[in-house]
């Protein structure tokens, strides 16, 4: 079970490993009872982060065209800006013991012998194999990512051109209801996913649950984007994929709101404007706070009621 009391505790994000480990099980269709489910449908509505949101720049004109249209962009892993996102490490030593492991005739072998000499070549082979049909998945897999946060100096720099651009906010229940996909919190850490056996006791489980983590893993050097992540393979993507450009296009839920940059131009605000009120969404702008480095948002259009 979910460890509900480390969910609302707004320092310990333990609870968001335990998340992933049981969206990954669920994925797998793993024997779950119902109060597993009630437990994870629990954490999502009293715990999890109720908005996601999804920072553009102003200066590519399919950024506002993907929003309007409800669309998002799904990039595969290979055009990330972290040259070590979604990467996975498989430990040969651990590949190689577990070969031994796996049969009380490889027991005991002796280093150096022909039957050592055998095995240590097929866990060689293990893993370069198992590096390469990653890769491969890696390469063909949509990842679209969000964050809980929508006032970070940082991520309006890097993402939204210098504050002249917007950032979208998305109820995440909303998400899952709608897309029957569920984001997922990314994991920052020192170590890179590692695959230690190639004789896990729960072969497909366990598969789902590396790829899901390796997806999902990034170091603690980026974890002031406090990132989720829409995880979606080939089949999801289908006749959609563009391989020249390494992702989809897919479907995405109308935005709760949009708020502009505190740079963002006169001409690009009244566009976004226009939308707005066509569309009925919120639509809020960021201002530089006189006393403090930090971003305060104003109202601009309310459709709440």
């Amino acid at each position: 079970m979910l460890d509900i009391e480390a969910c609302t505790d707004g320092y310990n994000e333990d609870w968001k490993v335990q998340l992933r480990d049981k969206l990954s099980a669920l994925v797998a269709g793993s024997q779950c009872g119902e109060d597993e489910y009630t437990n994870v449908g629990y954490c999502y509505q009293c715990c999890v982060q109720a908005y996601l949101y999804k920072y553009y720049s102003d200066v590519n004109p399919l950024h506002f065209k993907a929003v309007k249209n409800n669309t998002m962009w799904y990039s595969s892993a290979v055009k990330f800006n972290d040259v070590f996102d979604c990467d996975l490490f498989v430990d040969e030593g651990c590949v190689f013991q577990s070969i031994l492991d796996s049969s009380p005739a490889n027991r005991g072998v002796k280093k150096g012998s022909p039957l050592w000499i055998d095995i240590k070549s097929k866990a060689n082979k293990a893993t370069k194999g198992l590096q390469q049909s990653f890769e491969g998945m890696k390469i063909n897999t949509g990842i679209a990512c969000l964050s809980e946060l929508d006032d970070s100096l940082l991520m309006w720099a890097h993402y939204a051109n210098n504050h002249k651009g917007f950032c979208v906010e998305y109820e995440l229940l909303e998400i899952s209801k709608q897309l029957a996909f569920t984001p997922v919190p990314v994991i920052y850490s020192n170590e890179k996913t590692c695959v230690k056996s190639l004789f896990p006791e729960h072969l497909e489980e366990s598969v789902i649950k590396l790829v899901i983590d390796s997806l999902s893993t990034k170091s603690t050097e980026w974890s002031y984007e406090k990132e989720w992540r829409i995880i979606r393979d080939n089949n999801a993507c289908g006749d959609k994929w563009d391989e020249e450009n390494h992702g989809a296009l897919l479907p995405m839920i109308k935005p709760r709101s949009i708020i502009l940059g505190c740079e963002a131009t006169s001409a690009f605000q009244s566009c976004i404007e226009e939308y707005c009120k066509e569309n009925k969404i919120n639509l809020y702008k960021m201002e530089k706070d006189k006393h403090l480095y930090k971003l305060n948002k104003n109202m601009i259009l309310s459709f709440d009621t």
